[in-house]
């Protein structure tokens, strides 16, 4: 069975962060935290992380978007992409860590956001390193011999 090709990667890891941020909507939108919502519960740090998530995901949509459709071509463009996704997992993750011991609906959207955002950072990850081994221009610079 031939591997997938690396457009098709990046597609999936649109589809599964455009889910991730679906969930984290929700999460945030939803008066699931011990039944009020999370901006008037007293729990400040977690709706500012809840929000830098947010912000991060809808970033890492753009960002696959400009790839997928060659809008922008820089060559450290993919880079640029998988650390952003890497950095909204960390977000993701303190987001709910902040909010410890809680196991409320919008509380478990938010680990679902976490954990569909995970996925795809380790997608894009795969999508980075199958281009550069197929031969694909490298996202490093390379130095002149003289």
């Amino acid at each position: 069975m031939e591997p997938p090709n690396a457009r098709t990667i990046l597609i999936a890891i649109l589809v599964i962060t455009s889910i991730s941020t679906l969930f984290c909507l929700i999460s945030l939108a939803t008066p699931g935290w011990v039944h009020i919502s999370i901006f008037s519960l007293g729990h400040s740090s977690t709706a500012a992380l809840s929000i830098i998530s947010l912000l991060l995901l809808i970033g890492c949509i753009i960002v696959a978007s400009l790839i997928l459709t060659n809008v922008v071509k820089h060559e450290r463009l993919p880079i640029i992409f998988v650390t952003l996704l890497i950095v909204t997992s960390i977000f993701l993750l303190a987001t709910f860590g902040s909010f410890f011991g809680a196991s409320f609906y919008s509380y478990n959207l938010m680990i679902t956001s976490f954990a569909f955002t995970y996925l795809s950072s380790l997608l894009a990850v795969y999508w980075l390193l199958s281009d550069q081994s197929n031969g694909q221009k490298s996202v490093t610079p390379t130095t002149q011999t003289r």
